[in-house]
């Protein structure tokens, strides 16, 4: 039942209970993510070896086909999470109606969020690669308040992913209201979630940087920490909306 009432979103238990859930959940997650993190592997390894990383229409192909992937992956995180639905493997994926409507959403935001960077690149002077020198104060902070402020509707509307998921009856006009008060504590939760994983990222690159195997590993690591981490920040998502939408919250399992 959808809670009229807009709630505030507990920051610290959110992002404890998505590595948490993750974690306690392993058993369910493990298949799915095995096979996810393999194929986006082997992808990878042939975009950079096959193809080459200078044949930008092929990785460029092969991008677009792990997100396609991925959203398969996150529909089905988000019914597990919210509905317990834990079918076994290839069978989490979802390639159904709420998959090709979750991938709708999320090409919405994605043009959102492009948008809002052309127009904070566009008040810098129009030059991404331009220094902060070469950018006036005005547009500097011009820039930044457009950043900020697509961050904060980003935020909001990114629970309309979840709601896809599960083909649940709320509209965006709906979502806007029950996440007021809430952009600045999404915004946190989800950096918070996700910065511990650009924490290993750079761990890995500074590590394992090289050519040979050690380039072969550090694709493979790279691989499974972005696989677990699209687990864990759609769990995020998944107990946000929860708490923010349907009125419950995030409790052990």
């Amino acid at each position: 039942m959808m809670n009229a009432a807009p709630r505030r979103l507990p920051i610290d238990m959110v992002v404890r209970r998505s590595f948490l859930f993750a974690w306690e959940s392993r058993a369910a997650l493990m298949a799915p993510l095995l096979i996810y993190a393999g194929i986006t592997a082997i992808a990878d390894l042939a975009a950079m070896q096959v193809f080459g990383a200078d044949n930008r229409a092929a990785v460029f192909l092969i991008t677009i086909l792990e997100q396609i992937f991925g959203m398969a992956f996150a529909v089905g995180i988000h019914r597990f999470v919210l509905l317990a639905e834990t079918p076994a493997g290839f069978r989490f994926f979802r390639w159904d109606r709420n998959f090709v409507q979750y991938v709708v959403v999320a090409l919405l935001l994605l043009i959102i969020g492009a948008s809002a960077l052309l127009m904070a690149v566009g008040a810098l002077g129009g030059d991404p690669t331009a220094q902060p020198p070469a950018a006036s104060g005005v547009g500097a902070l011009v820039s930044l308040f457009i950043m900020i402020f697509a961050a904060l509707i980003l935020s909001r509307f990114s629970l309309a992913l979840p709601a896809t998921a599960l083909a649940d009856p709320v509209r965006p006009r709906q979502i806007w209201q029950m996440t007021v008060g809430n952009g600045w504590r999404l915004v946190a939760t989800a950096m918070l979630v996700v910065l511990p994983f650009f924490m290993l990222d750079a761990l890995y690159i500074q590590i394992l940087g090289g050519d040979g195997i050690a380039k072969i590993v550090l694709i493979a690591m790279l691989r499974l920490t972005a696989t677990v981490q699209l687990v864990v920040t759609t769990i995020m998502l998944s107990l946000s909306y929860d708490v923010l939408i349907r009125g419950g919250g995030p409790t052990s399992r």
